[in-house]
């Protein structure tokens, strides 16, 4: 016979077990996009989109190379598969990303830049941030994503999303990085053309060895002269100018006749720029001076190529 203390107390063991097992919470529309992006799971990101868009858009037999919404699907994989990622389901931080690029190391930060829940219906914008070896990355347009959510039947799901760009004209930090980015342009354009002139006079003076170097950038990029097998008429209106980009452009020093030496500085249009110096002569070596007023960049300058200046930073 059995004993029936036994027997209560065992279905008294499994009534607590049952009571001491929470029903897990559930998902939240933050969740569900970390679910919808992320997962390694080919259908998650199908499940979180609206019944109507899976009709239309998914057709038996896609694959990644012929649906769109499969591409989409793989942008969450790949970037997995890149380096390490954590996503978080609470707090100011949605996803961080590290990987290696060449010698520096890249960060990525997704940001929750606002999470308004409006009944059924969740908005969710996130900004990006990038940063290499610990320093921020500039970015001239700072990308945010805007997710739209609803829930239907207990599932949330994606019903819009928009990618906005966002520029802070008021953030001091923000517009010295726009200068700073132009700067750079200017500067990787000025060492370019000094190189092209200095190219340009070796040629001139192979074609007149009666005349040497010349001292003028008409003559050497006006009618008649061709460059690299380019129209001459092209190159009198881009590089004939004595200021472009940023700089003032001069050719000085043809000694002789013919002239057996030349001198070509470039020098920034505004001297409290802080952008760099160029320079070449008959050696055909571009040079560049930091915060240099263009006298001495020959003589003290260092070759660009050099751990300084590569004339693509």
């Amino acid at each position: 016979m059995r004993n029936p203390y036994f027997i209560l107390l065992f279905a008294t063991a499994v009534v607590l077990s049952q009571a001491q097992a929470p029903t897990p919470p559930p998902q939240t529309a933050r969740q569900a996009l970390i679910e919808m992006f992320l997962s390694k799971s080919p259908d998650a990101f199908i499940k979180h989109l609206p019944a109507v868009a899976s009709r239309t858009l998914i057709r038996k037999g896609d694959t990644s190379a012929t649906s769109m919404v499969q591409k989409i699907s793989t942008i969450g994989q790949q970037l997995t598969a890149q380096g390490h990622t954590e996503t978080f389901d609470l707090g100011p931080t949605l996803l961080t990303s590290e990987q290696e690029e060449g010698r520096q190391k890249v960060r990525t930060e997704v940001i929750v830049e606002r999470d308004n829940l409006m009944g059924e219906s969740e908005e969710i914008e996130l900004s990006i941030h990038v940063y290499r070896d610990g320093a921020p990355d500039f970015l001239p347009v700072i990308p945010r994503l805007i997710f739209s959510m609803t829930q239907e039947k207990e599932i949330w799901r994606l019903t819009e999303a928009t990618l906005a760009a966002h520029v802070p004209l008021t953030d001091p930090d923000y517009l010295l990085g726009i200068r700073k980015q132009e700067d750079e342009t200017n500067e990787s354009m000025a060492s370019a053309r000094i190189s092209m002139i200095a190219s340009a006079e070796a040629r001139y003076a192979s074609n007149h060895p009666d005349l040497g170097y010349a001292c003028n950038l008409a003559d050497l990029f006006g009618k008649g002269e061709s460059t690299a097998g380019q129209a001459s008429e092209y190159y009198a209106s881009d590089f004939a100018a004595d200021e472009s980009s940023g700089y003032h452009f001069s050719l000085t020093n043809c000694v002789g006749t013919p002239a057996s030496k030349f001198r070509v500085i470039a020098v920034p249009t505004e001297q409290d720029s802080g952008m760099k110096t160029f320079c070449a002569d008959e050696s055909g070596t571009v040079r560049f001076e930091v915060n240099g007023k263009g006298a001495t960049c020959l003589s003290r300058g260092q070759p660009v190529g050099t751990s300084g200046f590569s004339g693509t930073d």
